[in-house]
């Protein structure tokens, strides 16, 4: 583990908060179990651009449903930026990236309504309330990044969670890759299910500075993983709107990249075998013809063989 600079930012989160705190580039945000079983969901801006974002399903694009220690958390599709790396991340520290984030609709049927019991605590309000503080709304919440969330899923896409494993003292390390507003929160579901055992508990956040290893550290992943990202000045549509609705530009004409295709025909030779098993790629519906046989033999030998893999596992051939 590198070293880290001073440590200049260390609060408890009481259940339910949270708190949206910067984290500038090289320094690390470290989220600690104060007692244990209390899942955390996570959001993270760009400080000095808020329409880059932590990008769950970018992430989950690259390394799955369950990020763990060395991988990296990326920004939007649209940025595709490293935007934090796990430096640590203990076990008992199940990730997940599919839940989302609860909702106080969630709770309406257990009777929290405004005309019942009342609205539930949850974590879309939760991480509104800390945000506000910087003028984002509930509507720039976006998708969490969770931790110690001990989700499973099976091949039909049912989803369910189990017991809360985190100890206490257990904490997740985070290097920020530039300037970023991270907002960790206490899970307000957990009171009522099995994500935190039943039982809202308190968070330890800490931000440790910037050392010469950290920046080291960002410079090595940023040339390593940096060559896909996109910054504003590569958008043809740069400003924020400001109003709510939506209008058409009768100006606009579109840029789409390659567009529009253009393709060419090449010759290629076969031998008997290799053109009687395009015809058995026909014969069982996976082409119609002889070229898309081709198309398709070629990919699914490219994929197989040579293709970088960005998930840690393989794509399941058929």
């Amino acid at each position: 583990m590198p070293q880290y600079g001073p440590k200049r930012e260390d609060i408890i989160l009481q259940p339910v908060s949270g708190k949206a705190l910067p984290v500038y580039m090289g320094e690390v945000l470290r989220i600690i179990q104060v007692d244990g079983g209390q899942c955390v969901d996570f959001n993270a801006f760009n400080l000095h651009d808020y329409k880059e974002y932590l990008g769950v399903s970018n992430t989950r694009s690259y390394h799955g449903f369950r990020p763990k220690k060395g991988d990296i958390v990326w920004s939007v599709h649209s940025r595709n930026r490293p935007m934090y790396i796990i430096l640590e991340m203990p076990e008992t520290c199940f990730t997940d990236l599919l839940g989302g984030r609860c909702k106080a609709g969630n709770h309406y049927p257990e009777g929290f309504t405004p005309e019942g019991y009342g609205i539930h605590t949850n974590c879309q309000d939760t991480f509104a309330a800390s945000i506000g503080e910087y003028d984002l709304t509930a509507d720039d919440v976006h998708d969490s990044f969770n931790m110690w969330m001990n989700t499973e899923w099976d091949s039909t896409g049912q989803y369910w969670i189990n017991r809360n494993t985190g100890r206490k003292g257990d904490y997740v390390d985070l290097l920020a890759m530039f300037d970023t507003l991270a907002v960790p929160i206490v899970c307000g579901s957990g009171d009522t299910g099995i994500t935190s055992n039943y039982s809202f508990k308190p968070l330890q956040i800490q931000v440790f500075e910037k050392s010469a290893e950290t920046e080291e550290l960002v410079k090595s992943y940023e040339a390593k993983s940096g060559r896909g990202q996109r910054k504003l000045q590569h958008f043809k549509v740069k400003e924020i709107r400001t109003e709510r609705g939506l209008k058409r530009n009768p100006n606009y004409v579109p840029e789409f990249v390659n567009f529009p295709i253009r393709t060419r025909r090449i010759q290629v030779e076969l031998n008997e075998e290799e053109y009687a098993a395009l015809q058995g790629l026909q014969k069982i519906g996976l082409a119609k013809d002889d070229g898309e046989a081709l198309r398709y033999a070629f990919f699914r030998w490219y994929h197989r063989n040579h293709r970088p893999m960005p998930l840690s596992g393989k794509i399941r051939q058929s």
